[in-house]
């Protein structure tokens, strides 16, 4: 079931986003801290667009397809066409869409664990092509020097988002609440209504006039524009790509596991999870166990099934509920 939110959740919220925005001017120059939080809020809005597909009862294990897609086509585009990288992340958003229309074709059918495991292998065909298109794609060379963002002038002010940490941060925050929104109005429209119906039961949902292959086409559409969106910003702020980078596993993933972690039912679950674990990750199980802090990360996730299965907010919601 999918929960309104409340009002303590509302303050809540407004106090963290009051947090996030002051923060800075208090920690001054701290590079760590705005490396960390830059990329938790990046793999928060990649959870979010993740969650979008995801809502319709059907689990993506491909979702690094649209990143990579997204990610090369902003940056080649940009490198060939010279163009400016805030319409070339626009491209790459629309690459990975079409992607995903091409799944709609190919896995339109296929629900569970077919799914997932016909998504899985979908990233090797994108990742083996760009690979080995060399002279186009630069193959395992991966794309170098990539354009970063262009300053912005508020006024008579420059913010080089290219350069300073401090810009990046707010530019995550700042994309990071849009996706957020745009998750918020999803669950919370007559659409939202509509995915929960065919995800708790198709056929039901179908009785009820709700066009189900619609449906579930549009919404993966418009999370795959959104992740490819993503691989898009990535490329830039990194200034390197190559496809083993972008098409990983990790990418696919790590959304998945944020969103569980945080509760997928919720409008905040997906950025709730990265808000905790990443941070958690970087600047703790990176310490204790820098080459295998992946299974401090695993065991969580794995009580996180057992003991709290509907996401860590979930919980929290339900003892503030009862007590």
């Amino acid at each position: 079931m999918i929960r309104t939110a409340t009002s303590p959740a509302v303050l809540g919220f407004t106090a963290a986003l009051l947090f996030f925005i002051f923060s800075p001017f208090l920690l001054q120059d701290n590079a760590v801290y705005y490396r960390v939080m830059t990329m938790t809020f990046f793999y928060g809005a990649l959870a979010l667009a993740w969650n979008l597909y995801a809502l319709t009862g059907n689990i993506s294990l491909g979702h690094a397809a649209f990143f990579g897609l997204g990610a090369y086509g902003s940056a080649l585009l940009s490198h060939y066409w010279h163009l400016s990288p805030w319409a070339t992340v626009l491209f790459g958003g629309m690459v990975g869409a079409v992607y995903g229309l091409l799944w709609t074709v190919a896995f339109g059918c296929l629900r569970g664990a077919r799914f997932a495991l016909a998504t899985l292998a979908s990233v090797e065909i994108p990742r083996v092509i760009i690979d080995n298109w060399e002279s186009f794609t630069f193959g395992s060379l991966g794309v170098v020097g990539i354009t970063g963002f262009s300053a912005v002038r508020v006024g008579s002010v420059s913010i080089a988002l290219g350069e300073s940490l401090k810009a990046q941060y707010y530019l995550l925050l700042c994309c990071t609440l849009v996706i957020l929104l745009i998750h918020r109005q999803f669950i919370k429209s007559k659409w939202g209504w509509a995915v929960r119906a065919l995800r708790e039961e198709e056929t039901a949902a179908s009785m009820l006039g709700v066009n189900v292959h619609f449906t579930r086409s549009v919404t993966l559409l418009l999370s795959a524009f959104l992740t490819g969106l993503c691989g898009g910003v990535y490329a830039h702020l990194m200034g390197l790509i190559e496809p083993p980078l972008v098409f990983s596993l990790h990418i696919s993933a790590l959304p998945l596991v944020l969103t569980m972690f945080g509760g997928r039912y919720l409008v905040c679950g997906p950025l709730l999870g990265a808000l905790i674990l990443y941070p958690l990750d970087q600047v703790l199980f990176h310490s204790l166990l820098p080459v295998g802090h992946s299974i401090l990360y695993g065991l969580i996730i794995i009580v996180t099934l057992l003991f709290f299965p509907h996401g860590i907010g979930s919980w929290v919601q339900r003892r503030r509920t009862f007590s």
